[in-house]
């Protein structure tokens, strides 16, 4: 009986001890000797026969209450806009773009629950989905410290063959490590009908908007004093989960 006892007992403790875990578990941004944190929200299709699972974000910095989050694979194609004309004319304005619309949108609209969108700060110029400027692919604070640090990689969806037998999202050969190019929202300075994205490298070059074949890596805000983590290690592997805080 005694053993039965203490054994009842240590379970009791290991479950009273899971929130407070939870609660003592804190997202941070890069760290050049620790690398990032991860988290899973929302969900998306992946596997190349459209299974959904969760987006993986890498957490690039925290601040004011809020996580810079970018997702850490390419989810599909998408063309930034349908018009370089009006790209041009609006001075490179993301707002006006088919992809922004995309985001905020279809993408937002499939992607999050009812309980998961407030979790995401909704910005003044772009809504809650976004997607990376070029400088922030040149800030060593985000982990971007070589070329190679900006390489991205499509999902098995977003590289899936289409009815040609071909990705709808271009790939660089394996010689370069089979990566995919991925949209900034920065209008080019060399092309004003262009936006920045990354290159073969990982460098950073330019193509025009209405090209369909360049890779959708979005980004958002997770706002911190709404969200909690509810499970997982904050690795690649097993990144946090996240949910909302119960009211108090």
């Amino acid at each position: 009986m005694k053993r039965v006892l203490v054994m009842l007992l240590a379970l009791l403790l290991a479950v009273c001890c899971q929130p407070a875990l939870a609660e003592e578990a804190a997202l941070r941004g890069y760290s050049a000797s620790d690398g990032y944190v991860y988290v899973a929200l929302g969900q998306y299709p992946q596997e190349a026969d459209g299974a959904v699972l969760p987006i993986v974000w890498r957490v690039l910095a925290t601040e004011d209450d809020h996580a810079y989050l970018l997702s850490e694979y390419i989810l599909q194609a998408h063309r930034l806009h349908d018009d370089y004309k009006a790209w041009e004319k609006s001075g490179g304005d993301f707002a006006i773009t088919e992809m922004c619309a995309f985001l905020n949108g279809e993408f937002t609209q499939t992607a999050f629950t009812d309980a998961e969108l407030p979790l995401l700060v909704e910005t003044e110029s772009y809504g809650r989905l976004f997607l990376v400027t070029k400088d922030d692919l040149k800030n060593a604070s985000y982990g971007f410290t070589l070329d190679e640090s900006r390489k991205a990689w499509g999902t098995a969806w977003a590289t899936r063959p289409n009815a040609k037998g071909q990705s709808d999202l271009f790939i660089y050969r394996s010689a370069r490590g089979n990566h995919s190019p991925y949209w900034t929202l920065t209008q080019s300075t060399t092309n004003p009908q262009a936006a920045c994205c990354t290159k073969a490298k990982g460098n950073i070059g330019y193509i025009n908007v209405i090209t369909v074949d360049e890779g959708c890596r979005p980004a958002c805000y997770l706002d911190l004093s709404l969200a909690v983590i509810t499970g997982g290690s904050g690795t690649l592997d097993d990144p946090y989960t996240i949910g909302a805080k119960e009211a108090e």
